[in-house]
């Protein structure tokens, strides 16, 4: 593993796995070649375990967009992200432009910006691709710590970082002896939950059960993967060949504040 102080995800994440960190870790396996992620959001268990080899990926190309910047410019959106100001006018200002139409500096100080300054940090968009999540009017909300970004920078440098389809970059990358930590889209577990839409192409049951075979596919390749997911009875019949446990977590965008526990699972092939 890379010699680095422990280095926390840069934006805030719905269904981020900062707090679950305290499970997966002593569950991953003590050797391995490549780390993979495909699901890569917030990307906290990276940044925790900060492998020596990683292949880092999503299928979302403004997350992606971000995560290049850094690792190729980080000082110049640490610069670019000083002048922005955590106001409602400027808010709406920045979440009326399509990322698409910037730079990529530019945009990747719009999302670390809307991110911070948004309601919980709750990445989502709208079936035309649009951030449609409202303001967070937090006053006390740091949206770029220097020294952080330049840890995560440090991390990001080493690693292949790729916009894709799960599958294509499962198929195209996964080998023998890798490490694969798969977090995706939560199967919904109430009429709040809104997980699916992470994308405007959203993720639904088809790709639960693709991405469960390819998980098995994997495994008979010599890959070693976990699964974060809802403890759901799909989740329990799409992988009931390998070992499942159950944690409870804590679902912070519940718009009911008196329902907020959850529970999650763990899934490991290995």
């Amino acid at each position: 593993m890379n010699e680095t102080v422990y280095t926390k995800p840069v934006l805030k994440w719905a269904g981020g796995k900062s707090q679950l960190l305290h499970e997966i870790m002593p569950r991953m396996p003590k050797e391995f070649t490549n780390y993979i992620e495909p699901f890569f959001g917030s990307g906290a268990v990276y940044f925790a375990l900060a492998p020596d080899h990683a292949i880092i990926a999503d299928s979302n190309p403004e997350l992606i967009n971000l995560y290049k910047v850094i690792a190729s410019d980080v000082e110049s959106l640490i610069d670019l992200l000083s002048t922005y100001e955590n106001t409602k006018e400027q808010f709406y200002s920045i979440r009326a432009v399509d990322w698409k139409d910037l730079q990529p500096l530019e945009a990747a100080a719009r999302t670390v910006y809307l991110n911070k300054t948004c309601f919980n940090g709750l990445y989502r968009v709208n079936k035309k691709g649009l951030f449609n999540t409202p303001y967070a009017n937090n006053k006390r909300t740091v949206f770029c710590d220097p020294m952080e970004m330049r840890k995560a920078a440090t991390l990001l440098e080493s690693a292949e970082i790729i916009c894709g389809d799960f599958h294509q970059v499962l198929m195209e990358h996964a080998q023998s002896g890798d490490f694969i930590f798969l977090d995706p889209p939560y199967v919904p577990v109430s009429k709040y939950a809104d997980f699916k839409r992470y994308t405007k192409e959203q993720f639904g049951e088809d790709d639960q059960r693709k991405l469960a075979e390819d998980v098995k596919a994997l495994s008979q390749r010599g890959c070693k993967l976990m699964i974060t997911n809802s403890n759901h009875p799909l989740v329990h019949d799409l992988y009931r060949d390998f070992k499942i446990e159950i944690f409870q977590t804590r679902r912070m965008i519940n718009k009911d504040a008196n329902n907020r526990t959850g529970e999650d699972v763990i899934v490991t092939t290995y």
